[in-house]
C-alpha cells in the first residue's frame, strides 16, 4: 500500500513539528512549508493526498491560497483541512471569507490546539 502524503502549510515551526511527528507516527509521509509563496509549487511537486492549511500566514492568507487551489483543475480535488487558532470551529463560516459561492468550503476545519484523535480520524477519512 502506498504511503499517503500530507502537506502542512503553517508559519509556526512548533505546529509543523507537532503535526509532522503526529502524522509520521501514524504512517503518513509529512511535507511542510512555512511560506504560502512556495505552497503551490510544493503541491505540484508532491501531489499530496491531503493539505493541512493555516488561515493566518504572512504575505497571503490560507484562504487566498485555498481559493487558488480550487481554481487549479489538476489540484482542486485535494482535500483540505483548515487549521486555525483564530476562529472557533462552530463559528467558522467559509463564505464569510470567500465571496465566490462556486468555491465549496474545505473538507474540514479544526481549531488549534487540535484534538489528536479527531485529527488522525479526519486524515484517515480523507485519504
Amino acid at each position: 500500500m502506498k504511503t499517503k502524503k500530507v502537506l502542512i502549510i503553517d508559519d509556526e515551526p512548533d505546529v509543523i513539528t507537532y503535526l509532522t511527528t503526529l502524522l509520521e507516527s501514524n504512517g503518513y509521509k509529512a511535507y511542510s512549508t512555512n511560506e504560502i509563496l512556495t505552497a503551490m509549487e510544493m503541491v505540484k511537486n508532491i501531489e499530496p493526498d491531503v493539505i493541512c492549511l493555516d488561515i493566518m500566514m504572512p504575505h497571503e492568507t490560507g484562504i487566498s491560497f485555498f481559493t487558488k487551489l480550487r481554481h487549479e483543475k489538476d489540484y482542486q480535488q485535494i482535500p483540505v483541512i483548515i487549521i486555525s487558532g483564530v476562529v472557533e470551529t462552530e463559528k467558522f463560516n467559509f463564505h464569510s471569507y470567500v465571496s465566490d459561492d462556486s468555491i465549496l468550503p474545505p473538507e474540514s476545519f479544526m481549531e488549534k490546539p487540535i484534538n489528536i484523535k479527531n485529527f488522525i480520524a479526519k486524515i484517515e477519512q480523507l485519504t
